[in-house]
């Protein structure tokens, strides 16, 4: 009997800690995504394709930032789905720039039409997607806005600057779309977690 009762005790107990680790995990994972400094353990696999999304210079410093971790890459700012075969990992670095369209010949809803295409065509090959905003809060925009929202539901991993960060914009689209994110002061911090996604 007491035998029996002993088991009952154990397994109320053994229940109990499977709950709360259970509930823990849950909220870990949830926090998670909105405070990883980098990745854990890499998504992307090279060649990547290092487009803009908005036609701001950002591009070039992920671009330069890829080179410098010899991380082999294809870099085409105005990249069309075409220029897909053979990728791997796309990597839009977002920011909007009517400077930018002006200097390239493109208008805002052409740009928007090219990015939508990227999109479909990476998800049709299975590729990992990956975006970076390190535009500061003055260059936040509601057409950037829209062009994040646009490429977020695909994101496999995002990098955003703090300060573009503060009306929780970018942690709510993580959240939306369990996204894992990592906020970074400045471009100098972007090396470790843009590497992470890759090695």
């Amino acid at each position: 009997m007491r035998v029996k009762f002993a088991a009952v005790i154990v397994l109320i107990a053994m229940v109990a800690l499977f709950i709360t680790n259970g509930t823990s995990l849950i909220a870990k994972r949830g926090a998670n995504i909105m405070s990883l400094p980098s990745l854990p353990m890499p998504i992307a696999k090279e060649y990547a394709l290092i487009t803009s999304a908005g036609q701001s210079t950002d591009a070039y410093i992920i671009n330069d930032i890829a080179n410098k971790l010899m991380i082999h890459n294809f870099f085409m700012p105005q990249a069309k789905d075409s220029d897909l075969e053979g990728v791997n990992t796309l990597v839009f670095v977002v920011g909007y720039s009517n400077l930018g369209e002006k200097l390239h010949g493109i208008n805002y809803e052409d740009e928007k039409k090219r990015i939508k295409a990227l999109i479909d065509k990476a998800k049709d090959d299975k590729l990992i997607v990956m975006t970076v905003y390190i535009g500061g809060k003055q260059q936040r925009n509601n057409k950037t806005d829209e062009l994040l929202s646009i490429i977020a539901p695909e994101t496999d991993y995002l990098i955003g600057a703090k300060a573009a960060n503060h009306d929780g914009f970018l942690t709510d689209l993580a959240k939306n779309h369990r996204i894992p994110l990592t906020l970074v002061n400045g471009v100098n911090d972007l090396s470790e977690p843009f590497a992470s996604a890759f090695r």
